[in-house]
């Protein structure tokens, strides 16, 4: 499919053409975007979780799920996208995920821990100022800042995500 060509062309270029982006503190951010993967109900549970606490510190937040194998009869709590949403010029299909990559995060967070191709393209092309993920080796070019996690435990790596963002200050 062209369209999978496309898109690591069009991430290429987001990367070399993205601006210098820098964090604000934690306090002052309002707007959170989280995307990850959809591996375990168990974890998307906790992501669940995750963004109750998030909105009772005060933060907007909006995620969007990648499933690698979506059937109709799936329902999920937030926008979701698969590899069926990417056209043929390389543009994302569903409004859900053109109207996430449009808006300004503050803080942008991916929970997984290698990103695909589709994931890494919303990476490179969000509108984000601060972007939070797993350290990978060879991924550095698509965050700003990079939490390293080496074990299983999902709930852990969120935790650890949330008391790292929590510690950013502008001094």
């Amino acid at each position: 499919m062209i369209g999978k060509y496309l898109v690591k062309w069009k991430t290429k270029f987001a990367l070399k053409h993205k601006a210098k982006q820098g964090s604000m503190s934690y306090l002052e951010a309002k707007q959170l975007g989280i995307l990850y993967t959809y591996t375990t109900e168990k974890n998307h549970e906790l992501v669940n979780d995750w963004v109750k606490e998030l909105e009772a510190e005060g933060k907007s937040v909006k995620v969007i799920t990648y499933i690698p194998k979506v059937k109709k009869a799936d329902s999920f709590d937030y926008p979701f996208f698969s590899d069926r949403d990417l056209g043929s010029s390389g543009k994302w299909k569903k409004s859900e995920v053109r109207s996430f990559n449009e808006t300004p995060f503050d803080y942008l967070i991916t929970l997984d821990k290698g990103l695909n191709q589709y994931t890494r393209n919303l990476m490179a092309t969000a509108k984000a100022s601060c972007r939070v993920g797993v350290f990978a080796e060879g991924e550095s070019d698509y965050f700003e800042m990079m939490i390293n996690h080496d074990g299983n435990d999902f709930g852990a790596l969120l935790r650890q995500v949330h008391h790292y963002i929590k510690n950013v200050r502008n001094e």
